[in-house]
């Protein structure tokens, strides 16, 4: 399972790798703002990821979550991770990527909306570090919206991130178990126009984008 893991990582970061440019950052805000607008607009989403938003420590936003491979595959997304202070109180995007791996017979290639809503201090605290990883560093549970079917209640109690996307059994089978988070600093970087961390950017907030002002607006509700 373990190589599987490597090999998924290896496979994303041959498909999807490439040198950040302040272009393509402003293209993963411009996505992650329409993915929020499309998931938190659906009549079967507002209920329950509104819910979660509005106790949230922060939301990473994954406009595509692409699922790939034969026998040895994976999930990798690229996205911006928001913190939140209090009521519509949002900061600016940090960016980061998430990949998971798992082996099985999956043939083709499939892409997906999230969010992870951040419901726990440690949730937010580990997303300081370059890397975390679900099972060993956080908690992580995992609600679907479409079809009337939200988060999970027993399932998420206490879980430092409950997991949403746009169609039912997305992270069916424990898919998320190990999956890693990891920061996106060339990114930031790029987007700022001047090296910055994730905790400049979500805790002292000491950057801020007109670029970003649409999609804090969206999330200035919750």
């Amino acid at each position: 399972m373990r190589y599987g893991f490597l090999a998924a990582i290896l496979l994303a970061a041959t498909l999807f790798g490439s040198p950040a440019r302040a272009e393509d950052a402003s293209i993963t805000v411009e996505r992650a703002g329409t993915t929020l607008r499309d998931m938190t607009s659906d009549p079967n989403a507002i209920g329950p990821v509104g819910d979660y938003l509005k106790r949230a420590k922060g939301v990473f936003i994954i406009p595509q979550l692409v699922k790939a491979g034969f026998v040895v595959g994976g999930e990798y997304g690229e996205g911006v991770l928001l913190s939140r202070k209090g009521a519509g109180d949002w900061s600016d995007p940090a960016f980061y990527s998430l990949a998971a791996g798992s082996i099985g017979l999956q043939i083709g290639v499939e892409a997906k909306q999230v969010l992870l809503v951040v419901m726990t201090e440690k949730g937010l605290n580990s997303l300081m570090s370059d890397q975390v990883k679900f099972g060993a560093d956080a908690s992580v549970a995992v609600g679907t919206i479409g079809g009337g079917v939200g988060a999970s209640s027993s399932g998420s109690l206490g879980a430092d991130f409950i997991a949403f996307a746009k169609s039912k059994g997305l992270f069916g089978g424990g898919a998320l178990d190990g999956a890693v988070i990891q920061t996106q600093p060339k990114k930031s970087e790029a987007f700022y126009r001047t090296a910055a961390t994730p905790k400049q950017i979500l805790i002292e907030r000491r950057f801020t984008s007109d670029e970003a002002a649409q999609l804090r607006e969206t999330l200035s509700q919750f």
